[in-house]
Parts: structure tokens; sequence; C-alpha cells
């Protein structure tokens, strides 16, 4: 008998190591992050990611065009990649919620750049707005 728990206690770590492994491959890597931007949406919520390195102060501002048409949603959520070296690195998910009909911009900023030394980043979403408030499109560009 205790060999055959045993053997269910190894196959469940053996199952848990492997989903955490498998898990562990999802998101960005961290050399991929000082240039990572991805817009996706679903609903009435769009969600801007943005490589993020907080220890340099590289982190990520907002400003809207027109908030009547998109705003912030209660979604903001900074993903850690690395802190190996005592860095904090990761992305930024911010989360926006579609309003009223229409086009509008949102403004996204750093205080600086990457590594802290240089000029702020800048990165500009452009989202449609359908009269229910659910998102029709967003696209983004460096600023």
């Amino acid at each position: 008998m205790k060999k055959r728990n045993l053997r269910i206690v190894a196959l469940a770590l053996s199952i848990l190591m492997l989903a955490l492994v498998s898990g562990c491959g999802k998101g960005p890597k961290a050399a991929d992050l000082p240039t990572f931007r991805e817009i996706s949406w679903e609903g009435k919520e769009l969600t801007v990611s943005l490589g993020a390195n907080r220890s340099s102060g590289c982190v990520w501002n907002v400003e809207f065009e027109d908030d009547s048409i998109i705003g912030y949603s209660i979604n903001r959520v900074f993903h850690l990649v690395d802190n190996m070296q005592g860095l904090a690195i990761g992305y930024s998910a911010i989360g926006f919620e579609g309003k009223s009909e229409g086009t509008a911009k949102i403004f996204l900023t750093t205080p600086c750049s990457w590594d802290g030394s240089g000029e702020g980043l800048k990165y500009v979403v452009t989202a449609t707005v359908n009269a229910d408030g659910t998102i029709k499109s967003a696209v983004g560009e460096e600023g």
C-alpha cells in the first residue's frame, strides 16, 4: 500500500512540474521586452501590453485624446518577467474600456528610455469604438 501511495504522489508531482514548466514559456522573453508592444480586444475591453523596466523608471503613463470615447478600465497589471540581476523588468498590461462611438487616440509615454539614461518612449494607439462601447479596431504605432 505504501508503494502505491508513493507512486501516486510521484506521478502527481511529475504532472505539476510539467504544468509549471510548460506555463513558463508564455509571454515575451526578457530580451524582447524593450520593444514589446501588443494590442488585443474583446467586447468593450481593450488591452495594451508594453515592455517596462521599473528598475530604471521606464514605466508607462497614459493620456487620452477623448476619454468620452475610450477611457481606463479597472485592469492594469505588471507581469514580472525577470529579476535575475536585481532588475524589475516585465510588461504592463493596461486595460481600457470603450464608452461611446468614435475614434480616439491613446498616448502612452515613459519618462525615460529603457535603461533610464535617455529620452522617453512614445506609443500611440488609435482605437475605434462602436455605439454600444465595443471595440471595433485598434492599431498602435511608435510615437
